[in-house]
């Protein structure tokens, strides 16, 4: 499992006051690629997922080292399932700043998604060297190492994203199952717990295992 963060919706006048300035502003500069950006982060949060690439596409036909543009761009194709798109244009933004540890996240998260295990290892691990706090570098870390069976470093990624935020409630479950494989049934349900109480869907039949 992957995690990145999403953009939430707009709801409502404000939201629809937002959208209707973007576009005014368009009008007024067809020219300007901050006009076209912004235009496509309110149609994205608005819901409107195919003109908002379409904006952000003239916003880097305008501007191509606009990275907001493009990062926003790589993270709808990869909600879409356009991994390769994902990654070409992550690509293209660590051409322009290559710290962008946000880039090398969502290659990775493409390349777990394709199938491709160690290249994903290989994106996570940079944006970590740039950035040491990247939350999703370290979930997902988490995830590939457990599923990999390397449940040490799997139990330190996922207590890393826990000691930055300790209501990660995926982290707790991960933590659960990995100290599990290890036989610290204690530290196992407290986990466990943890991310029950923190709303996460543990399944039911691990649940049992651990109350037995």
């Amino acid at each position: 499992m992957t995690e990145n963060h999403s953009d939430t919706h707009i709801q409502g006048p404000a939201g629809d006051d937002r959208l209707a300035r973007a576009e005014q502003a368009v009008a007024a500069q067809p020219d300007s690629a901050n006009a076209h950006y912004n235009l496509g982060l309110a149609l994205s949060k608005s819901g409107d997922q195919e003109r908002s690439k379409e904006e952000f596409r003239k916003a880097l036909k305008l501007k191509p080292g606009l990275l907001e543009a493009r990062v926003n761009l790589a993270a709808i194709l990869l909600r879409e399932g356009d991994y390769d798109g994902c990654i070409n244009e992550s690509l293209r933004a660590l051409e322009f700043r290559p710290d962008l540890d946000e880039a090398c996240v969502n290659i990775g998260i493409a390349y777990v998604h394709k199938g491709m295990t160690e290249p994903a290892l290989e994106s996570f691990h940079k944006a970590l060297a740039i950035n040491p706090r990247s939350l999703a570098a370290h979930l997902n870390l988490g995830n590939i190492y457990l599923a990999l069976g390397d449940i040490d470093r799997s139990i330190e990624h996922n207590s890393k994203a826990i000691e930055m935020d300790p209501r990660f409630a995926m982290a707790h479950n991960n933590l659960a199952v990995a100290f599990h494989h290890k036989g610290d049934v204690g530290k196992a349900r407290e986990h466990m717990n943890q991310a029950l109480n923190l709303g996460y869907a543990v399944h039911p039949d691990f649940i049992k295992l651990l109350n037995q």
